[in-house]
This record gives C-alpha cells, structure tokens and sequence, in this order.
C-alpha cells in the first residue's frame, strides 16, 4: 500500500476504456440513458431511498413523467432490484420499464427503456366500445372465446375466479406505432383479443383518436418446430399419474404443490373439450395400455413437463413457471397434421399444446428440448416480459428458450444432442435440426441457415424472432464451450469456456433481474455482463468470457482490462478498480476527498496528477 500527497488543482473530465470497471453510462438512440453502472460512493445522492426521484432527475423526465414500482426483492446474494413502469400524465406506457440495482442503501446500477413522451392531451375521441369495434374488425375471426360456453367455464376454472372471462376488456394507455410506419408514441386502447376460429390470441392496439390498428402482439409464442422425444429415444422413464374416480391412472400429478396435468385435444385446438389420457394399469407400456400405439406421444409430453418443473426448482430454486406455483397444462393432439407446439398465453390461458407433425417430415412435437423451449416462452412471460414482436425483443424471447431447451436437455438426458434444437423429430434425413445453436449457418437446420453474427449474413432485416434469436444462442454456446474464429464482421475472438453449468446461471439471472419487456441485444450484453460481476467478480474469467462471447457474436467490444483515468477533478471520496493497469493523467483530489486506485496491475502515473494539501490518495495492488 502506497499514499502520495501533492498539493496542486487542475480541472478534469475522466473516462474509463473497460466497461467492466468504471462508471460506464451507454444511451439509446433516442439519447436517453439505456444502462449505467457508477463508481461507490458513500456521498453521492445515488440512495435506493430516492428511488424514483432520481430516476427523474437522472434521466432528465419531464414533469408530466412519473415511475410506479412493480416489483422489488433483495436477491440471495444481497442485490436488491426494483423494476419501476412510466407514465406519462398518470397513463401507463407501454414496455417503457426502468430498473434499479444495488446493495446496502447504495443505486449501483440502473438499465431500461425510458421513452421522451410528448402528447399535447390524453383525451380520446374514440371510447373503448368504439375501438373494441375497430380491433375486431381487424381480427375478422369467425368465432371468439367468450361466445362459447365451454372456453368461458374453462377460464373461471383455469383463474379460479367466477367472474372471469375472455371478453377484452380496453385498458387506455400509450404505446408506440409499429404498423402503420411512424414509429411515434400515440394515446391508444389495448384489447386482448381471444378468438377461437381461427385459434388465436393476440393484444391488439388501437390509436384512441381516429381508430387505426397501430400493434398487433401475439400471445402465443410458437417454436415452428416438430419434435418427438418418445421413451424409444429416452428409454423407460419413471413418471407419475394419479388415480380417478372412475377407477384407474391418468397423466396428472401434484408435484412439490404443482399440478401436472397431460390431456388430450383430440384434433381440435378447444381446451374445454379435452379428456384425460387413461390407463388400467399402472404401465404406460405397449400391450398394458390399450391406445399406446396413437397416445404414446402424451407420455413424452408428460415427463417432458416433470423435467422441465425438476430443473428449474432444483437448479435455480423456482417454483414452477411462474415461480408461484402455476398448475402446468399439456395438450397432445392438436389439431390434425399439425407440425408445430406452442406455449399460449392471454386471457386465463398459460399451458402448451403438442401438435402430431405432419406425417411426411415431422413426427409428433413432444421432444424434450421442445418442452423446455416452449415452457421457456412462459418463464420469460413471468420475468423480463420480452415483447414477442419482430422487434429484438421477440428474438431474445426466441434465443432464450432455445438455451433453457439446451440446458434441460444437458440436465436431464445429456446424452442426447444439447446443441441442436429438435434434432429427434425428423422423418426423413434431410434435416438433423430446427435450428443449430452451435453452428447456426448449417445448411441441413429445418429452419435454413441463420446467424451467428448481429446483422452478420442470414440476419433478418424484417425482425423474424426465430431467425435472429440465434446470435443470442451461440453467445450462449461459445460462453458454455469456448470457441475461436473471425465472425462476419472481420473481427477476430477466442472465447474460453466457462461450462454449461456457470453460464446458464449468467442467462438466468440476467432474465429474472435485469432485462425489461423492450430489451435489445445491447441490453442483453449489459445485463449478463453485469449479471457475471454480480456471480463471480469483476475481474473474473467469467466475466472476461462473458464479454468475449458478445465480441464473437458481433454486440460490443472485447474485454480489455486498462483502466485510463484522465482528466478529472475528484472532490468526494472516490475508488478506481482494474483487472489490470490504471493510467492516470490529469488528475486532480481535491475538497479533502480521498482517491483510491485499486490494481491488479500495475499504477502508471502519466502526468499532471495533483493531490491538495489535506486530501488523500491510495493505491492497492
């Protein structure tokens, strides 16, 4: 330990080259503050008491702007984290969230989507009944939910409300203008809209002044894949059911205070038609169960959906998808020839439904990366809510649930193919694959060739959230298992691996604390960044790989670790940390403040560094 006393005063700017280790403050290009990470310093205003007034001041919100906090918890490794929602003249705007972290008092870090809103009123001249009448013009369905008497019992009985129902009701608020091209933030009626011929569900978002249909959202996050993961592929698994009046088993379980339930769709997309899948026996096997032949797919839905729930609750303590029990629903049989599964969400929906394939390229759609995808649409609804459009959002939405597919794969059957997505659901051999999180330009992937660069070759200028999502895959994969080359950027990376294990904590947590509804790769770098400082330090190797392997995929810089600490004036007391060397130049302490470097490396004082008569300057390495 060192200590220099210098007694002169110059005036000062600083900057850092390693995001990792300074104060970093990135914009949007809206120029509003996307994410920002600050020194500690006990005497600044940055307080978690002044949560939402130093938002506004921060982020420069004007008097009509306000933040309503939505969530707030203190995490297990004692970072606590509030999600706030905007509004603009007491009205919600839509997936405008902000986010702030920190420990013992202190504002560390804070990231969102804050939006510059400037409507002269909120007054409507078109009523909720009106635009009701606009957005069902636009969805031109045949038949909706509430006009049938078995979907209406089915969602008083999935909400355990008897009042409950699928008729939409208009919540006012602002959203932005995807559709018709001004990309403007405009007052608007918001309508959940369930239909049932054709089956859809979708929100709906009409301008409240002349009754344009400005977004269309889905509801249903769909895989386009088709997959089967029999026991034939997995072997004899040990599974449960439990018994009913009538005598007998059926595919439904408590387990750990969650209910399991399997059920059968019969070729339709109706839930409140569907029957249990039965059996006399206790051996869900050929020759002990009569319909084993045509229903044998229901049991790979079935333990699908036990692994699913064992993973999440053992590895990341969750307790089931919505992490407060959620009863979790499969429907097998969808349709006829369908070659797709989907996890549904809207009104009082949230289940997954298998379709049977086609028949000529695609078996049923039940394999277990498929279940673990598309469960993984669920856990993204009940935590980052990423928006499922053609935005960035829908392909962080898509990448995400092809790493949990990947990851309960490796966990519960790693024997099988973790990097290939649905790699069991092929009839022929033409394809090995949906989609190929390792190599995601393979010519023989069922989807085609997609990127593994951001805005690199096969990139989707129109936003397809399943083209896209693999830049946010294959981050994942060469973070698990390292990997070197030139991207199709020209830019030269090496990865190290840091496992499977270590980087699906960096995923997760990133997804549960840190990223909001709008959020796009640049915030996804951010957050698993930061979400590795939080796990393992800001020095470590899995932060440095974690970096890396943005670099790789084409979103940031790569690590570096010198910290350049120039030009500035420090009058309160202030800490400087390296995984490296510091340089510093034009420095000056002054007002009895107190400057800290701390080095791995080495201090390298450059020139013009001056400490006042009665301040104090420090260096550990």
């Amino acid at each position: 330990m060192n200590k220099y006393l210098i007694s002169l005063i110059l005036m000062v700017f600083y900057c850092m080259s390693n995001a990792q280790n300074k104060e970093d403050i990135q914009h949007s290009r809206a120029e509003t503050i996307r994410f920002a990470r600050f020194q500690i310093n006990a005497d600044s205003d940055r307080k978690m008491q002044n949560d939402t007034s130093f938002l506004k001041s921060v982020l420069i919100a004007k008097e009509e702007d306000s933040f309503r906090k939505v969530k707030d918890y203190t995490d297990e490794l004692g970072i606590t984290h509030k999600r706030f929602q905007q509004y603009y003249k007491g009205l919600k705007v839509e997936n405008a969230e902000y986010l702030i972290h920190g420990k013992e008092g202190n504002i560390e870090v804070i990231n969102g989507d804050f939006q510059n809103i400037n409507i002269p009123t909120i007054e409507y001249s078109l009523d909720e009944q009106k635009a009701l009448e606009k957005a069902l013009t636009y969805v031109g369905a045949q038949k909706y939910k509430w006009e049938d008497a078995g979907m209406e019992k089915f969602v008083k009985m999935n909400t355990d409300n008897s009042n409950a129902t699928c008729y939409p009701k208009g919540e006012l608020l602002i959203s932005e203008d995807f559709l018709t091209g001004s990309n403007t933030f405009r007052l608007s009626w918001k309508f959940t809209i369930s239909s049932m011929i054709p089956d859809n569900e979708q929100m709906i978002y009409v301008a409240a002044d002349n009754g344009e249909i400005i977004n269309d959202v889905s509801l249903i996050c769909d895989a386009n894949v088709s997959c089967t993961a029999q026991t034939l592929y997995s072997g004899t698994q040990a599974i449960m059911g439990d018994t009913y009046s009538a005598g007998g088993i059926r595919l439904q379980e408590t387990r750990n205070s969650v209910i399991i339930q399997t059920r059968n769709l019969n070729k339709s997309y109706d839930p409140s038609s569907a029957t249990d899948f039965r059996n006399n026996s206790t051996y869900w096997t050929y020759g002990n169960w009569a319909t084993f032949n045509q229903n044998r797919c229901a049991l790979d839905a079935h333990w699908g959906a036990e692994k699913v729930l064992d993973y999440w609750r053992n590895v990341f303590a969750r307790n089931s998808i919505d992490n407060n029990g959620l009863r979790v629903l499969s429907y097998v049989h969808t349709s006829t020839n369908w070659a797709n599964a989907q996890w549904v969400s809207g009104t009082g929906n949230n289940y997954m439904r298998y379709g049977d394939g086609d028949g000529t390229t695609f078996k049923p759609l039940t394999a277990l990366d498929i279940c673990a995808h598309e469960f993984g649409h669920g856990i993204t609804q009940f935590t980052a809510q990423l928006a499922y459009n053609n935005q960035e959002s829908g392909a962080l939405n898509e990448g995400f649930s092809d790493i949990w597919g990947a990851c309960i794969e490796y966990w519960a059957a790693p024997s099988k193919q973790t990097w290939l997505m649905g790699e069991e659901i092929f009839k022929t051999t033409t394809y090995n694959c949906i989609r190929n999180l390792q190599n995601p330009k393979s010519t023989i992937a069922a989807e085609g060739q997609h990127p593994n660069t951001y805005h690199g070759n096969f990139w989707s200028n129109s936003g397809e959230p399943h083209c896209n999502s693999t830049v946010l895959s294959h981050w994942f994969y060469l973070l698990s298992q390292g990997g070197s080359g030139t991207n199709d950027l020209g830019n030269t990376y090496s990865v190290a691996a840091i496992s499977i294990s270590k980087a699906q904590r960096i995923a997760y947590r990133a997804l549960a604390n840190y990223l909001h509804s709008s959020a796009a790769y640049s915030d996804a770098r951010n957050t698993t960044i930061q979400a590795a400082i939080d796990l393992y330090g800001d020095c470590s190797p899995e932060v440095i790989s974690t970096t890396n392997a943005w670099y790789a995929v084409g979103v940031g810089n790569e690590f570096t670790s010198t910290v350049n600490f120039i030009n500035q004036t420090v009058t309160t007391n202030t800490t400087v940390t390296s995984c490296g060397d510091i340089n510093v130049q034009n420095v000056t302490v002054t007002n009895g403040a107190k400057l800290t470097l701390d080095a791995a490396g080495e201090v390298n004082i450059i020139s013009d560094f001056e400490v006042e008569l009665g301040s104090e300057f420090e260096i550990i390495k």
